[in-house]
C-alpha cells in the first residue's frame, strides 16, 4: 500500500494529478514584437500594435516565453495583476478590434519560437489550433462528439458566446461549449485560449453557460482586453 508521503510526492511531481509547469526561454521582447508585426502584416498590411492592444500582445509574448513578469487584467478593476503562466488566455473585445487575430498570430509565433510545456515530467510543444464556436457545434451535430476538443492539451476557442445555445444530434440537445468549458475547467493538464465579445465577468456569460462554467473560465484563464473601434472599418477607410 502507498504511504501518505509517497502519494504526496506523486502529486508534487505530477504523476498522480498531472499539472502544467513552464520554463522561461531567453528572448528579446522588441525582437518578438517585430516578428508579431511581420506575421500580422502578412495578413493585413495595416496591422499595428498600438495603445489599444500592446498590453495584450506584450504580455501574451511573455506568457509564451514563460516569463514570470507576465501580467494580466483583473476582470473587475481592469488593473494589471500578476499573470499565471500555467493557465490559459481569455481575450475580450468588441467586433473587429483584433481579438481573434491575437490568438491566430500567437499560434503562428509558437511555430517560430517553439516554446514548450512541462506536464508532470513530460515535455510537450506549446502549440494549438483555433476553432470558431459555430464550427465546433457543427462538428457535434455531424458526429455527436466533441471529445477531441475536451482532450486537446492546448485549445483555441474563437468567438465564445456567438454559437447556438444548444446543438442537436439524434434527438439530443446539448449545450456544446458549456460541456467543453466544464470538462477542461476541471483538469490541471490542459490550457484553453478563448476570444469573445463578452468580458469574462459579463452577466450574459452566466446566463448562457451557467455559474459553474463561468467560475471555471475565471480560474482557467488570464484575462486580457483589446479596446478601440472596428479595425476592419478603419482599414477599409484608407482605400
Amino acid at each position: 500500500m502507498e504511504t501518505i508521503s509517497n502519494i504526496l510526492e506523486d502529486i508534487k511531481v505530477g504523476t498522480l494529478f498531472p499539472k502544467i509547469h513552464r520554463q522561461k526561454f531567453n528572448y528579446n521582447i522588441d525582437k518578438a514584437r517585430e516578428i508579431v508585426l511581420a506575421i500580422g502584416r502578412a495578413r493585413e498590411a495595416n496591422f499595428a500594435i498600438d495603445s489599444t492592444n500592446i498590453f495584450a500582445y506584450d504580455n501574451f509574448i511573455k506568457w509564451l516565453m514563460g516569463d514570470p513578469t507576465m501580467e494580466a487584467l483583473d476582470p473587475d478593476t481592469r488593473l494589471s495583476v500578476p499573470g499565471r503562466l500555467s493557465d490559459g488566455i481569455y481575450v475580450a473585445g468588441g467586433t473587429g478590434t483584433g481579438k481573434s487575430w491575437l490568438l491566430e498570430i500567437m499560434a503562428a509565433l509558437c511555430l517560430i519560437d517553439k516554446p514548450v510545456l512541462l506536464i508532470g515530467e513530460e515535455k510537450r510543444p506549446l502549440r494549438w489550433q483555433n476553432y470558431r464556436t459555430d464550427l465546433i457545434c457543427d462538428e457535434f451535430t455531424a458526429s455527436g462528439t466533441v471529445e477531441r476538443f475536451k482532450q486537446a492539451t492546448v485549445l483555441g476557442i474563437q468567438d465564445l458566446g456567438s454559437e447556438p445555445r444548444e446543438s442537436l444530434y439524434m434527438g439530443n440537445r446539448v449545450p456544446v461549449l458549456r460541456s467543453i468549458i466544464e470538462s477542461r475547467g476541471d483538469r490541471t493538464d490542459c490550457i484553453t485560449m478563448i476570444s469573445s465579445n463578452y468580458p469574462i465577468n459579463h452577466p450574459a456569460l452566466e446566463e448562457i453557460y451557467g455559474s459553474r462554467a463561468v467560475s471555471r473560465l475565471a480560474s482557467m484563464c488570464n484575462y486580457f482586453e483589446i479596446r478601440g473601434d472596428d479595425r476592419r472599418k478603419r482599414y477599409l477607410k484608407r482605400f
